[in-house]
């Protein structure tokens, strides 16, 4: 067994990149996935598509959990699309059998002091907003010291608003000023890596059940495939991308709310600089397809 264990968190079947990344991780030997938590807008729908996704590739092991629906202070109404899910959940088979109640923030805090207590790593791979982690830290601050965060998220070389802070802004500064191992992949490297068509049509030609579902997915999506998540997940075993330490800070009030402002101070993050775009699709889709 791998010392490299993840929860995955995600928001998956909006954008394609988290079933790319539940993919990629399920198809790389250096990791364990022991569990998917789903978050944001509706999240036990999203939890039948990551079991669907689970069970094509051969997991039905992985168990799945639904966590939360909302960010910690909705505003729906001055929020893009509102709660609207994506096109993805159109590939869904609605006959798909789900069972898991506990809820993922229970989940998670379970699991943490379960590793913990054998003295084994556990990471939370976050692809998602950060609602489900601010809220098990809050109700279980002894998992902060016991867990590191690899997140795909924040946007410092820009004033511009990155979507899984944006999402629930109030739970990232929660997490940010929590204390924890936090590792930010973020949208300023992430934006690099993306599939050409005929790279995405790989997926869609695939003789292979589950890459050609997702194949199926990337049609729904409709739009160029960029590899924030999938990224995200190769940085766990992989020098493709360098980090800096830096002092983050995440506003929640005016114009500035949910920007990720790089600041003047000690550092509380290791937050990506630059990525290896051609090494990173090559081992991509070399994981995804089964070539390694």
């Amino acid at each position: 067994m791998t010392d490299l264990s993840i929860i995955i968190d995600t928001d998956i079947g909006d954008d394609i990149d988290d079933a790319l990344a539940l993919a990629v991780a399920l198809r790389s030997p250096e990791i364990e996935v022991v569990g998917v938590t789903t978050v944001f807008r509706d999240a036990p729908r999203r939890a039948l598509l990551a079991r669907e996704v689970l069970n094509l590739f051969g997991r039905e092991d992985v168990p799945v959990f639904a966590g939360c629906s909302q960010p910690m202070m909705p505003d729906w109404e001055n929020f893009p699309d509102g709660q609207k899910l994506g096109r993805q959940f159109e590939a869904l088979d609605e006959s798909l059998q789900w069972t898991e109640t506990r809820h993922a923030v229970d989940y998670i805090i379970d699991t943490a002091r379960n590793f913990s207590a054998r003295g084994k790593q556990l990471t939370l791979v976050t692809i998602g907003a950060l609602t489900n982690i601010a809220i098990a830290f809050h109700l279980a601050p002894d998992i902060i010291p016991v867990v590191k965060i690899r997140l795909m998220g924040g946007l410092w070389s820009r004033p511009e608003k990155e979507w899984n802070i944006w999402c629930d802004p109030e739970a990232a500064a929660r997490v940010l000023g929590s204390g924890a191992d936090l590792t930010f992949v973020s949208f300023d490297v992430t934006e690099q890596v993306v599939l050409s068509d005929e790279e995405a049509q790989l997926f869609v030609d695939s003789t292979e059940t589950a890459p050609r579902f997702l194949g199926d997915l990337i049609k729904l999506w409709g739009h160029k495939v960029t590899l924030h998540d999938p990224l995200t997940v190769l940085t766990l075993f992989s020098d493709l991308v360098s980090f800096e330490p830096m002092c983050l800070r995440i506003p929640l009030r005016g114009e500035e709310r949910a920007l990720t402002e790089r600041i003047e101070g000690e550092p509380n993050a290791l937050v990506s600089i630059q990525v290896n775009v051609d090494d990173a699709k090559k081992l991509f889709l070399e994981r995804v397809f089964g070539v390694a």
